[in-house]
C-alpha cells in the first residue's frame, strides 16, 4: 500500500488540546476534590472526544494493516 493511500490521523493539535484539558481536570480534582457539575460535563465531553478519536484511529489501523490476502 502506498503512503498516499493512508487516511490522515486526527490533527496533533486536536489530540494535544484534548490531552491537555484532561490533564488540567485531573490535576484540579487531585488538588480540589470533585468537580462542580458544569466542569464535570466539560470533562465528560473531552473524554468522549478522545475516545471517538481513538476509535477512528483504530478503525483506520484495521483498514491499513490488512495483508495482501485481506486478513491479518
Amino acid at each position: 500500500m502506498a503512503m498516499a493511500d493512508k487516511q490522515p490521523a486526527p490533527g496533533g493539535d486536536e489530540w494535544d488540546d484534548i490531552v491537555r484539558q484532561l490533564r488540567q481536570l485531573s490535576e484540579h480534582v487531585r488538588q480540589d476534590g470533585p468537580l462542580p457539575e458544569p466542569e464535570r460535563a466539560a470533562a465528560e465531553v473531552a473524554f468522549r472526544q478522545g475516545l471517538a478519536h481513538l476509535e477512528n484511529e483504530v478503525q483506520g489501523l484495521r483498514g491499513g494493516l490488512k495483508g495482501s490476502s485481506g486478513g491479518w
